[in-house]
């Protein structure tokens, strides 16, 4: 009874530990976020600019001219005598002229920029958990009542296959004895089930 209930178990676990092998795997979330970024641009290039100048506005100031009478020294009455005449001191003038205001523009090129981006310093972590598969194999083997013929010839059959000494193995009538004899003193054994 002992080398049958061996044979057994020994038949049921091999079979449930090569199909009952769950796995583990890490699953983690995904964060993201931005990265830091900031334009660094080229040298500006400019020139100034500017509009047609027109002409300047110019006006001429002269100080009051100096005049004098002047009378030749023989002076007659009748025709054709000298006359009296008023002379005058070369003009003092001078110009006065006022430049236009000028309009003028600074004009740039097309400004050249390009980003540098670092690594943010405040992305949150990944949160991983180890999660394992669900066995896909029964826990216990499935027992039936070893009473019956069909599942006490399973039995001496699993008895048989299982390793050790061929001539140690029960015969039917040593296993359907046995059987007897451990309900006679209350005994409950399990056989594999007639398939």
């Amino acid at each position: 009874a002992a080398f049958l209930a061996t044979a057994l178990a020994t038949n049921s676990t091999s079979g449930a530990e090569a199909q009952c092998h769950p796995e583990c795997k890490w699953q983690c979330d995904d964060p993201s976020c931005p990265a830091v970024c900031h334009p660094v641009c080229e040298r500006p290039k400019c020139e100034i600019s500017c509009e047609e100048t027109p002409c300047a506005k110019c006006t001429i100031h002269c100080e009051r001219p100096i005049c004098s009478v002047r009378c030749p020294k023989d002076m007659c009455e009748m025709e054709g005598c000298p006359k009296c005449e008023t002379v005058c001191s070369p003009a003092k003038c001078h110009t006065k002229c006022v430049a236009p205001e000028p309009k003028c523009n600074p004009v740039c090129e097309e400004t050249k920029c390009d980003w540098k981006c670092k690594k943010p310093t405040t992305c949150p972590k990944p949160k991983c958990e180890l999660q394992c598969e669900k066995p896909e194999c029964a826990t216990t083997p499935k027992c039936c009542e070893c009473t019956a013929a069909g599942n006490a010839a399973a039995a001496v059959a699993a008895a048989g296959s299982a390793p050790g000494d061929a001539e140690m193995a029960p015969s039917f009538i040593e296993v359907m004895d046995n059987m007897r004899h451990g309900k006679i003193n209350g005994e409950k054994m399990c056989c594999p089930c007639k398939a």
